[in-house]
């Protein structure tokens, strides 16, 4: 079955463990992040633009 105690004490040692990101560390990702998206965004409207071109 599922070991509740286990559990707690593997996320207790994970959160003790685990730090906060530094600013550079955070505005890096912050960057990265948005670009992805912009990305995905920007395949998304050249799909849909060759698509409406082919009809």
């Amino acid at each position: 079955m599922f070991d509740i105690m286990g559990f707690i004490n593997q996320s207790r040692r994970v959160m003790n463990v685990a730090t906060l990101p530094r600013q550079k560390e955070f505005e890096k990702i912050i960057k990265i992040t948005a670009l992805g998206i912009v990305l995905i965004g920007l395949i998304g409207v050249i799909i849909s633009f060759v698509l409406n071109l082919v009809q």
